[in-house]
């Protein structure tokens, strides 16, 4: 991907964001699901360890930085 392809999706994602700041509960967690993504909260610290399963992406992987 490209400098600007990169850029491009952020700003599309900004968006979805805010959607998914408004969902429904019910809604908001069937979206994590399908993405594979986890949050727990740790009421001792006040914060949110978030945790993706990427053997739920079925796609094509894509690096974003160049080879090593």
């Amino acid at each position: 991907m490209s400098r600007a392809d990169i850029t491009a999706l952020v700003t599309a994602l900004g968006d979805i964001a805010a959607v998914l700041r408004e969902a429904d509960p019910v809604d908001k967690a069937e979206v994590y699901r399908q993405l594979g993504l986890r949050l727990n909260y740790q009421p001792e610290t006040q914060t949110v360890r978030a945790k993706v399963d990427l053997s739920a992406h079925r796609g094509v992987m894509v690096c974003v930085r160049g080879g090593t």
